[in-house]
């Protein structure tokens, strides 16, 4: 029998089910994975080649006091099912690895319809002509937020605000060593970038056999598919100093927006000043034609500086190039600053950080400007039990109309009945505070949860 079918068939049938669901809606992503080893490139596996399949399951039980997120909104018990696969192989000229992680929410006193949310990351990797030709498949899904001024997505937030985002992309692409110092990457890239399309925010299926998330049954939403062709070039000129230079032209065909080319040609540098701390910056010009004539140009820049100083490591990242938009479907300019602070201790860690971020304007009304400051401490109460608390928050800098500051805030407990099992407790909350109005409102949640891996 198949390692990884006598490893599934432990799964109880719920957990199985949630798991078959999401694969087969993601246009075979795990299939992709073990379909390319064996029948792609059979010449390139070895019989040394590691192979690692971790499965779990997970039980919990949460008291939600607003499911609904409005003010005065009533509670309810939530009933959640979390299965899990990780799926390693590798060989001397082919990688695969798959994790995938479900959630299956059961409302005990009906105040919304059952939920199942997923995210799964697969990829493969192949050196079809060894040191020269390469090939790379992968298949991401993952919740967003439905507004990409809202950022990443908040650990542990609830669904009401989100969505779901599906990219599969296949690159061939080669690498070239004209001199010892000199190292090109250049290829082509394929995308078919696509989001959930909803029902209602909260709406989920109430089918036995579960659905794709939240008030979502397909990835039909804002449907494009993205041609790229990219050379990234590194020169070391010094043991120190790496020269780096590239040039990307992007396609992006859409079916609900207008089709474009963008070029983005760029220059930078990465700089090692010593042997704790490094510079990099890359920086260039973005000129977008549309099919209808229009051109545009905005500029690019990527920064980052990273300096460890004893037990601390500070950070300090710039970013302004577009992004994805879930709700418009558009792609806007997004500028981003982080700064950050981590500690390690002999028992405990600290990391903080404190983020600025501006968005280009979408279609709808909603903040623009960001401040997210944040902060998390886990301590190691014995070798087995440990304790965790975080703090973060989205403030709202300037709104072209209502101006909303969000709160988060978690703690818990978690303790390690063995090496492949635990339990935890965990309390959750978030407070919205929009200006001018009379409906916000809180969510305390707090959940008990039991996991094991086998």
């Amino acid at each position: 029998m198949n390692p990884m079918s006598s490893v599934l068939s432990m799964l109880p049938g719920a957990a199985y089910a949630c798991l078959f669901q999401a694969l087969r809606r993601l246009r075979g992503a795990a299939f992709m994975l073990s379909i390319g080893v064996v029948c792609l490139c059979p010449g390139m596996l070895r019989a040394e080649a590691v192979q690692n399949v971790e499965t779990g399951i997970g039980f919990g039980l949460e008291y939600n006091d607003n499911v609904k997120e409005e003010k005065n909104g009533e509670g309810d018990f939530i009933t959640h099912i979390k299965p899990s696969l990780k799926y390693e192989y590798g060989a001397d000229r082919v990688s695969a690895n798959l994790s995938y992680k479900g959630d299956y929410q059961y409302y005990t006193g009906g105040t919304s319809a059952d939920d199942y949310a997923h995210t799964l990351d697969a990829r493969l990797s192949l050196a079809m002509v060894e040191n020269l030709l390469f090939l790379d498949i992968s298949e991401n899904l993952r919740p967003v937020y439905r507004q990409a001024s809202r950022g990443d997505v908040v650990e542990y937030d609830t669904r009401r605000d989100q969505t779901d985002q599906n990219i599969f992309s296949v690159s061939p692409y080669f690498t070239l060593h004209p001199g010892e110092r000199t190292n090109i990457k250049a290829g082509y890239r394929f995308s078919d970038i696509r989001y959930a399309e909803e029902s209602a925010p909260g709406e989920g299926s109430t089918s036995i056999v579960p659905g794709w998330s939240s008030g979502q049954s397909a990835m039909d939403s804002n449907v494009k598919q993205q041609h790229e062709l990219f050379a990234n070039a590194e020169r070391d000129v010094t043991e120190l100093f790496t020269l780096l230079f590239g040039y990307e032209l992007l396609r992006q065909e859409s079916e609900e927006q207008t089709d474009f080319h963008r070029h983005k040609p760029y220059l930078g540098g990465r700089y090692e000043y010593s042997d704790s701390g490094s510079v990099q910056v890359r920086a260039g010009p973005m000129l977008t034609e549309t099919d209808d004539g229009e051109e545009s140009t905005s500029f690019y820049y990527l920064a980052g500086v990273a300096q460890k100083l004893g037990r601390a490591v500070l950070t300090f990242d710039a970013l302004r190039d577009f992004t994805e938009d879930p709700e418009s479907g558009r792609n806007i300019l997004r500028t981003s600053y982080t700064a950050g602070v981590g500690f390690t201790f002999d028992r405990s860690s600290l990391n903080a950080s404190l983020g600025y971020a501006e968005y280009e304007q979408t279609i709808d009304a909603g903040g623009t400007k960001f401040w997210r400051p944040g902060m998390r401490y886990i301590y190691e109460l014995t070798d087995r039990l440990k304790a965790n608390v975080a703090v973060s928050a989205e403030l709202d800098a300037g709104s072209s109309s209502l101006k909303s500051d969000r709160y988060y805030a978690s703690t818990g407990l978690n303790y390690e009945l063995s090496e492949t099992s635990w339990v935890g407790i965990t309390y959750r909350f978030k407070n919205v505070d929009t200006e001018g109005h009379d409906d916000d409102f809180t969510v305390n949640r707090i959940m008990l949860e039991w996991g094991m891996t086998f």
